[in-house]
C-alpha cells in the first residue's frame, strides 16, 4: 500500500475518533452536568496531536533504495490540498456567516451589532477548521488514488 494512502487512512481514523469521542463526551456530560462543565469534553481535541505521526509513513528503511513519491503522487497530493483548501474556505464561510445570518434573520440587523459569539468559541472553531482540512485532504487522497487505480485496471484489460 502506498505511504500516502496509509497516511490518509490514519488521518481519517484519528479525525473520526476525535469527532466521535468529543461529541459523545460532550452530549453525555451535558446531560448529567451543566454546560460550563461539559466543555471539558473538548479535551478530546488533544487526540489531534496524533496527526503529527503522519510523516512516519514516508520513512525508508536503511539500505533500501526506492522512491517514496513520484510525479503522479505529488500531483495527487497537490490536487488533494487544493480540494481541501476549497472545503476549508466553505467551512469558514459557513462558520462566520452562518451565525450572523441566523441572528440577522431571526432578530433583525440591530441584534447583529451586539457580540453574540463568545470569544471562548474561537479556538474550537479554529481546531474544527483544522479537522475539516485534514478530513477533506484524506478523503481526496483516497478518492484520487481510487480513481487512478480503476483507470490503470481498465488499461490493463
Amino acid at each position: 500500500m502506498h505511504p500516502q494512502i496509509r497516511h490518509a487512512r490514519f488521518n481519517l481514523i484519528v479525525c473520526s475518533a476525535t469527532i466521535v469521542l468529543t461529541s459523545a463526551a460532550y452530549l453525555l456530560m451535558l446531560r448529567f452536568l451543566d454546560p460550563q462543565r461539559a466543555r471539558a469534553a473538548f479535551g478530546f481535541f488533544g487526540l489531534l496531536g496524533l496527526l503529527g505521526l503522519g510523516p512516519t509513513f514516508y520513512h525508508i528503511k536503511p539500505g533500501e533504495a526506492r522512491v517514496i513519491l513520484d510525479e503522479r503522487d505529488k500531483q495527487i497530493r497537490d490536487r488533494s490540498q487544493v480540494v481541501a483548501w476549497r472545503i476549508v474556505w466553505l467551512y469558514w464561510s459557513l462558520a462566520c456567516m452562518g451565525p450572523w445570518a441566523w441572528v440577522a434573520i431571526r432578530s433583525g440587523l440591530d441584534a447583529v451589532q451586539v457580540p453574540f459569539v463568545p470569544v471562548e468559541w474561537l479556538p474550537w472553531v479554529l481546531m474544527s477548521g483544522f479537522l475539516v482540512f485534514m478530513t477533506a485532504w484524506s478523503i481526496s487522497i483516497l478518492v484520487n488514488y481510487g480513481r487512478g487505480n480503476s483507470k490503470d485496471d481498465e488499461r490493463a484489460t
